[in-house]
């Protein structure tokens, strides 16, 4: 399976989705479409880390550089 970064974004703004109320959500994920909700959101978040460590992009935030706090 090819990983690509817009599979990525749109993983996430699912995770988002259901994170704001919404029921169900879909994503596209080997070929087919996907339902996740919020009984199912550890499945997501579990494909997310999938496709960052395939994309070798890490899930972590860091402050911008240059402000200290």
């Amino acid at each position: 399976m090819v990983y690509t970064h817009e599979m990525l974004c749109d993983a996430r703004r699912a995770l988002h989705e259901l994170m704001i109320g919404r029921a169900v959500v879909s994503v596209s994920k080997d070929g087919r479409q996907v339902q996740y909700s919020r009984a199912t959101i550890g499945e997501l978040r579990q494909y997310i880390k999938e496709l960052e460590s395939a994309l070798g992009v890490s899930g972590r935030r860091r402050a911008p550089a240059g402000v200290g706090l």
